[in-house]
């Protein structure tokens, strides 16, 4: 109540009492040094609350970015502070906000932001966003490969192969921008080994080849058991749905994941190195058998690293 009524002091007084402080007091004494326009005093209350074991919610959370944009602190906003709340409003689904901050932004937006937006509208199969993010992309001067091929997925992931995906790779042709090949890399007894999606990799004998079929015979059967489907969207091939299970089955990640568990053994931490970001079906695998065989697999793909373990990732299933 002094904090609503323009007294942060008294509330202060108050607040430091309590013996017991829930998320509701602890948002209450944040905002009051909000509103005293003391952001510093504001994020250490923040911190000892986490420290606390209280567990934030959304409001606390408005009550933080209040605090921010009320101390003065003398500093401009860069492109990377908008990148980091375009990626904020883009895991929240609000794409329309995006594109109101896109355009009030002070300068020019980069490859960044962009790909930014149009992994979001990826994520929640916004096609017509992801239409405009193609738009400001094309006005880039550099331009990455990845955006380009990400966008031509989108369209694909639609079923849009008639015009819209036909267009994004002329473009690509166009532009003499070649598509980077999927590889996912992983180092076994001191040795890296390289593998390429539907390909074998670089295992020197038929014999290693046929431990790894037999090996992701082994994993895909247990995560059937655990009620995996696979996801066939990310096949952006235009092929029947027997030969889509087929590709996605021989993506790079997860013929290298199992290899380590050829090589490396169950119960023993598997790195994977990739070189495009992980498709979603690639993820839920890891996911599964990071539960399943019981360990953990960290997969650093060209966005994050993936830290998997007992059926959870550290992305919280958003990259």
């Amino acid at each position: 109540m002094f904090g609503k009524c323009g007294d942060p002091q008294n509330a202060m007084k108050v607040f430091s009492t309590m013996a017991r402080r829930d998320v509701s007091v602890w948002t209450a004494a944040i905002g009051a040094m909000a509103m005293e326009g003391n952001g510093r005093r504001a994020l250490e209350l923040f911190n000892d609350m986490l420290k606390q074991g209280v567990k934030p919610d959304e409001v606390v959370f408005v009550a933080v970015l209040t605090a921010c944009s009320h101390s003065v602190h003398a500093i401009s906003p860069h492109i990377v502070h908008y990148g980091c709340i375009v990626d904020l409003l883009g895991r929240a689904g609000l794409l329309e906000e995006v594109v109101d901050l896109i355009k009030c932004m002070p300068m020019e937006p980069n490859d960044v932001i962009g790909g930014t937006l149009l992994a979001a509208c990826r994520t929640h199969k916004n096609i017509e966003m992801a239409a405009y993010a193609a738009e400001q992309i094309s006005k880039l001067i550099i331009q990455r490969t990845g955006m380009h091929v990400l966008l031509s997925n989108i369209y694909a992931s639609a079923g849009k192969w008639g015009v819209d995906v036909a267009k994004v790779r002329l473009q690509l042709k166009e532009k003499g921008i070649q598509k980077v090949p999927r590889s996912s890399s992983i180092e076994v007894n001191g040795v890296i080994h390289v593998f390429t999606s539907c390909g074998t990799g670089d295992t020197d004998t038929r014999t290693e080849q046929s431990h790894i079929a037999l090996m992701l015979q082994e994993i895909n059967s247990r995560l059937r058991d655990a009620g995996h489907i696979p996801d066939l969207d990310n096949v952006l091939l235009d092929v029947d749905e027997k030969e889509k299970e087929y590709l996605l089955s021989r993506h790079s990640e997860k013929l290298a994941i199992a290899f380590g568990l050829i090589g490396i053994g169950k119960g023993v931490r598997i790195r994977v190195v990739k070189n495009l970001r992980m498709c979603s079906d690639c993820h839920s695998f890891a996911t599964l058998v990071s539960r399943i065989y019981e360990m953990e697999i960290i997969v650093r793909d060209n966005n994050r690293f993936h830290f998997f373990s007992q059926g959870l990732c550290s992305c919280s299933d958003y990259w």
